[in-house]
């Protein structure tokens, strides 16, 4: 990160605003107390977090990996689950720290009102946050290319924001600095709240786990990739081995009714092989069909039941290439259609 000169006195005029939702939790979501030094903890993220909204700390690189996907959410919202990979050298804790903020993008900072001090007079004010919210998270152990992976999510509604994450290490010892480190991220959210036909994203799942029961809903922050019953545990990199599966999972949106009240939608897969003269038809699946024969006698959108579609493909049969996987969504009772491309590679090892 790089400092842009008087960072401290325009952040000390500024933090009261940023620690009021720190050291609180987002809406419905239970968090342990914490202690006077979590406090701190949050508060110094805080800090890192209100001198970059002001303009007074650049972020120059990026210290940590970001992936995110969409899903509609309640409320006109989109949510949004994401990971953070971490690499195993840049924390000597397993416990860590973690503050963000959402804010939509060129919000203006208004000029705060006159005050005793002219340094505070002139100070302007942060933008209204979209979301925000501060965690204490153990790490647990490092994937085997030595990353952390941290997942959490947000909801706003559809729109252009800058999220900026900050995270430090948590409890080292009295006279030792923790490491800190802070992303900002220009982010376009889609509105899937539209009548117009739509999808999550198309989610590459590393595998897939049954749970015996949902986890309880003031913990869906805290458990991003969870459909009910069903976690999914996203792959970090779109390359497979042969002996490899490619699951997809995906929400399928907004679809129209038939006369019982039903959805009536085709999902198509066609692979294709990707080379230096362009794409070449390679095999397509089954289409996959959610109407009247195939959904359960009870299926009801208005009761909260969604349209989870996927397939799991062995690669057994795939010869090593790059692929691109057409998807194309078909909504039969109005003729709507989109199409979505996943792009992945096959190797032997």
């Amino acid at each position: 990160m790089k400092s842009t000169g008087r960072h401290r006195q325009a952040v000390l005029s500024v933090i009261a605003t940023v620690i009021v939702v720190a050291a609180t939790a987002a809406a419905g979501q239970v968090q342990p107390e914490r202690t006077d030094a979590q406090q701190q903890e949050i508060l110094s993220l805080a800090t890192i977090v209100g001198a970059a909204l002001q303009g007074q700390l650049v972020p120059t690189t990026e210290p940590f990996g970001w992936a995110n996907d969409f899903l509609k959410s309640s409320e006109q919202t989109t949510f949004v689950p994401f990971t953070l990979s971490v690499e195993q050298s840049k924390v000597s804790t397993s416990p860590v720290a973690m503050y963000m903020f959402v804010a939509p993008q060129g919000a203006p900072a208004a000029s705060a009102p006159p005050a005793a001090e002219p340094a505070a007079a002139s100070a302007p004010v942060l933008p209204e946050a979209a979301f925000e919210d501060a965690y204490h998270i153990d790490l647990g152990a490092p994937t085997a290319a030595g990353n952390y992976e941290i997942r959490r999510g947000f909801w706003v509604p559809g729109g252009d924001y800058d999220v900026y994450v900050a995270l430090s290490e948590s409890g080292v010892a009295d006279g030792t600095e923790a490491k800190t480190m802070m992303l900002k991220k220009a982010m376009s959210v889609p509105n899937l709240w539209s009548d117009q036909l739509a999808t999550s994203t198309i989610i590459q799942a590393d595998r897939i786990e049954s749970l015996s029961v949902p986890p309880p809903p003031d913990q869906q922050l805290a458990n991003p990739y969870t459909l009910g019953a069903m976690r999914i545990v996203p792959k970090s990199v779109s390359e497979y081995l042969t002996s490899d599966d490619l699951s997809l999972v995906f929400l399928v949106y907004n679809v129209g009714l038939t006369a019982a009240g039903l959805p009536d939608v085709e999902i198509d897969y066609t692979f294709n092989t990707r080379g230096p003269a362009g794409d070449e038809y390679f095999n397509r699946t089954n289409p996959q069909a959610f109407n009247e024969q195939t959904l359960p006698p009870d299926f009801d959108l208005e009761a909260g039941h969604q349209l989870v579609a996927g397939q799991a493909i062995p690669l057994s049969g795939f010869p090593e290439a790059d692929y691109r996987l057409e998807i194309k969504i078909t909504d039969n009772t109005n003729g709507a259609s989109l199409t979505h491309n996943v792009d992945f590679s096959v190797s032997a090892s």
